[in-house]
């Protein structure tokens, strides 16, 4: 079970309730809530320089929406793409206000993303994802 969760979206009271639902919920982790893309790929690599130093390697739950300014998800999840993390693994779940069958499609043409939930984030979708890395 990731011992790190990132929540990434452009909207404060989303990740205020992301915050509150990971913390009434089975996870035991560290959360961390950034406000854009940039911002995530600034913490990814400076993230994967400590492991590396530390000699660790870890994988992190990352909850990412996909409409956000300067960098939106899906221009993360490409940038995300071509970096050669080394000692942190990612496990993506796209959690956004999108429903169009198109998005979800494209969600699945990268590897990192295990699952695709419409916002908010609930205990229930919370459940499932611990179904989802414990098989």
């Amino acid at each position: 079970m990731p011992q790190k969760i990132i929540c990434i979206d452009d909207d404060p009271i989303a990740l205020l309730l992301s915050k509150l639902v990971i913390s009434k919920s089975k996870f035991k982790s560290e959360t961390t809530t950034l406000i854009n893309g940039i911002d995530a790929l600034k913490h990814f690599s400076l993230l994967n320089e400590t492991n590396i130093r530390n000699e660790i390697k870890e994988t992190l739950l990352v909850f990412l929406d996909l409409n956000m300014p300067i960098i939106d998800g899906w221009e993360l999840l490409e940038e995300l793409s071509t970096k050669n993390f080394e000692n942190i693994e990612l496990k993506i779940i796209l959690l956004t206000s999108s429903i169009d069958p198109i998005d979800i499609e494209k969600s699945k043409s990268f590897k990192m993303v295990i699952d695709f939930h419409p916002k908010p984030l609930t205990v229930e979708i919370l459940n499932g994802i611990v179904v989802k890395l414990n098989s």
